[in-house]
């Protein structure tokens, strides 16, 4: 490589097909240099969850990543165009076929290679930095669980938004295991209230009431014409108990919420 210029030799078949192999080259040879010159891992500091949903310690995860051309918008704008020479030599074979090869002197300069590698850093940054604020959310702050939800959701699609060798990805699943306990882990249906006419239920943590818009499946057996309302921090259920409930009888409705993957579901007892 002679300074501030990358030197490059194709061959192919077609002289189109030697020139795009040239080309190829040149990316590559920018993408190992930027490579080399970043620092190339992420360290996120998370949570570990224990089984009763509660904070146990916390840790850091290391990734080790690799630059790839993706990461390097500049790779896009690299054309035949701007190379600073070029040459091109037509050959013909002893069996008499004919293959081409194409010579390309191409500029790139330390100082273009820094800015590049500056770029990738303020990438790379900036994902270490939202993935570190999914990694920080406790939910024990919120009370609201389409809030939690919600938050679910981003972490679901900032993974699916990076590429399928990212590390992160590893990390990523983690802190979503940690999100899922720690919504669903001591999550339970607090019943307030309970009558012939309506039974009126609430989601909590503990204690803790929290509001939602989820609706919840209800199902009894005697119980009819039953009605879901939801009142922002909890669910009335209207029921008719004189159709089909008999006093002497275990009268019985079923409540189950659906959060993520997990079924939420009490029992109660109508008399």
């Amino acid at each position: 490589m002679e300074e501030g210029y990358f030197i490059v030799s194709a061959q192919a078949d077609a002289l189109d097909a030697a020139q795009q192999k040239a080309m190829t080259q040149i990316r590559e040879q920018i993408v190992s240099a930027v490579a080399t010159s970043v620092h190339s891992s992420t360290s996120i500091t998370i949570h570990e969850i224990s089984e009763n949903g509660s904070i146990q310690s916390r840790r850091e995860l290391d990734s080790k990543l690799n630059v790839h051309a993706a990461d390097i918008p500049y790779l896009a704008n690299i054309s035949p165009s701007h190379a600073a020479d070029y040459y091109w030599a037509k050959i013909r074979r002893q069996d008499k076929s004919i293959y081409y090869i194409y010579h390309v002197k191409y500029p790139f300069s330390n100082s273009k290679l820094r800015l590049l590698v500056d770029d990738y850093e303020k990438q790379q940054k900036l994902i270490n930095d939202s993935l570190q604020s999914f990694a920080a959310t406790d939910f024990a702050e919120y009370d609201d669980l389409d809030r939690m939800l919600a938050r679910h959701a981003q972490l679901k699609q900032f993974a699916a938004g990076l590429r399928e060798d990212d590390p992160r990805i590893g990390i990523c699943s983690t802190v979503r295991q940690n999100y899922e306990r720690m919504i669903t882990q001591n999550l339970h249906i607090e019943i307030i209230s309970s009558n012939r006419e309506s039974t009126k239920v609430a989601l909590a943590y503990g204690t803790r009431q929290i509001s939602y818009s989820i609706v919840p499946k209800v199902k009894s057996n005697c119980l009819t014409a039953m009605q879901c309302r939801n009142l922002g921090n909890a669910s009335l259920i209207s029921h008719d108990f004189q159709t089909g409930c008999y006093e002497e009888d275990q009268n019985w409705l079923d409540i189950t919420f659906n959060v993520l993957s997990k079924k939420i579901t009490t029992r109660c007892y109508i008399k």
